[in-house]
């Protein structure tokens, strides 16, 4: 399959096209902290992404090289030397008591999936580079936070300027899409 993007004729739509094109998820950065002022526009967008019920998303900046290096020792998907981190949480008190165990097991994954996609759409508009960490321990970041057992850390964002001329991502990562029906290509009808 290729990549198509729609042709939007330098419409707005454009700029969120080339930032979906753009977006990468990297792992070799400078040393340098980005500026508080690109942190929170990167907050600005997590928090732009759909959240079921408002007061479940938390969101932690992480700045302090000594918290920043103890994450990277303790969680062994921090494969990346990235200067920053922002933890997305849930509030699964708040999530149970207006949306039920669905919510807490579904809903706030789904929410902080895409807190974590706007972040990373963000990112590249930015000068920014982003990695999605997926290898931790919940009980581990919640204890390096000190994180109360009613929140839990759904997603780990390593955040730091990416070093110039780095290996370029592996292609390939499309899915397989499917049309009305599981099995009948999407490619068939087109």
């Amino acid at each position: 399959m290729t990549e198509s993007v729609p042709d939007t004729s330098g419409s707005p739509a454009d700029a969120v096209f080339e930032a979906m094109r753009r977006r990468r998820m990297h792992r070799v950065f400078t040393s340098e902290l980005p500026d508080a002022d690109v942190l929170e526009r990167l907050v600005y967008a997590a928090g732009r992404a759909q959240v079921a019920r408002p007061g479940i998303r938390h969101l932690i900046v992480v700045t302090d090289p000594r918290l920043v290096r103890t994450v990277r020792h303790a969680c062994p998907g921090f494969v990346n030397n990235a200067p920053a981190v922002i933890v997305i949480c849930s509030d699964l008190r708040k999530a149970h008591e207006v949306m039920g165990p669905r919510g807490v097991e579904v809903v706030t994954r789904l929410d902080a999936g895409a807190a974590a996609g706007y972040i990373t759409i963000a990112a590249p508009t930015l000068g920014i580079g982003v990695c999605k960490v997926t290898s931790w321990t919940e009980e581990v970041v919640q204890s390096i936070f000190g994180l109360p057992d009613h929140i839990r850390p759904e997603v780990l964002m390593a955040i730091g300027i990416p070093v110039a001329n780095h290996p370029k991502p592996v292609k390939g990562f499309h899915p397989d899409v499917h049309h009305d029906l599981y099995g009948q290509d999407w490619s068939d009808t087109r």
